[in-house]
């Protein structure tokens, strides 16, 4: 793995002057960063980065991180200076947008908003499904996971939303036959799982615009389980099918989470949005994990990662702007 710098129109390999840097990403955020620590003597001829340079991470003639360094760290007795590069994806952060669409799909709102700030677009589902909603002064990272989870909705299918040196990317969060098998005797160090029920949602009521209650969906078993549970919803008049649809989501999202931390050999594989499996006898775990979040670190010529998992296939979902056009 090598990193480049480059200021200006020079680029240079830092490999050999940084004493570690990390790469990661969240399921939560569009962006991934890529934080570096630069040896640095003061006077020196070693390079010495600047907020505005980019960073670039490569496995060979592979590309697998671009992005511009807006922070940078420096003590007056330190010998190293610290610093974060985030991609490309960042800028639809830090962007707002105000939009109206009306029968647009997921996949055309998401080029337009990327367009409009020339964030180029590597790849993106089909859907068809036209869809309705007024935007005003919504950050467009927000605005593009509103347009997807609005499709998943009406479809059922999950989605992975993440930026790539190739652009942003979105496919369909999918178990894959061809996932990184981690094993405690082989590339897993170790694993911690955390099970929590404290944001369940196991009843869902279903009401019309003036407050009339219309229908109920739950989960009986978990209700007397853990307790009643409620979240309550608006149906707008013949929106029948999208109701429901919304109420069983809720309820699936809102299920028992069993989330697993483990660490493991590296390999840049592993990243926000795919699949592993999971085979480790201690703890139990066994079956196919979903990556919610991945820390990658080199450090001494070590190189190893730091996985969020779930059990369930659970996409990041927002509900930015309104369906009053």
């Amino acid at each position: 793995m090598n990193i480049y710098l480059t200021h200006g129109s020079t680029t240079r390999d830092v490999t050999n002057i940084l004493s570690a840097w990390m790469w990661s990403g969240d399921k939560a955020a569009i962006s991934r960063q890529l934080s570096a620590d630069f040896a640095y003597i003061e006077g020196s001829s070693l390079p010495v980065p600047e907020v505005g340079d980019l960073l670039t991470m490569a496995d060979g003639e592979k590309k697998l991180f671009i992005g511009v360094i807006l922070l940078r760290t420096l003590g007056s007795e330190d010998s190293t200076l610290s610093c974060t590069a985030y991609d490309y994806g960042y800028y639809l952060q830090r962007n707002d947008g105000t939009y109206k669409f009306t029968g647009a799909p997921a996949e055309a709102i998401t080029r337009t908003a990327c367009a409009d700030r020339g964030i180029p677009v590597a790849s993106l589902p089909s859907t068809g499904i036209p869809l309705r909603r007024k935007f005003a002064a919504v950050r467009l990272s927000q605005l593009i996971t509103t347009a997807w989870t609005l499709a998943s909705e009406k479809n059922g299918k999950s989605y992975a939303i993440r930026y790539t040196p190739d652009g942003l990317l979105v496919k369909e969060r999918s178990a894959n036959s061809s996932s990184l098998v981690l094993k405690a005797s082989s590339n897993l160090m170790d694993a911690t799982t955390k099970e929590d029920a404290s944001k369940m949602v196991n009843s869902v009521a279903i009401y019309d615009s003036n407050g009339n209650f219309i229908r109920r969906y739950g989960d009986a078993s978990a209700q007397k389980l853990y307790g009643v549970m409620e979240s309550h919803i608006t149906q707008r008049e013949n929106g029948a099918a999208d109701a429901d649809a919304t109420a069983k989501k809720a309820l699936e999202d809102g299920r028992f989470q069993r989330t697993v931390t483990v660490n493991v050999l590296g390999d840049h594989s592993l990243v926000t949005g795919e699949t592993v499996v999971v085979r480790e006898a201690k703890t139990g775990l066994s079956g196919v994990f979903w990556i919610d979040a991945d820390v990658h670190t080199w450090k001494r010529d070590n190189y190893y990662a730091k996985l969020t998992l779930n059990c369930r296939n659970v996409m990041a979902t927002a509900s930015a702007g309104s369906e009053d056009l």
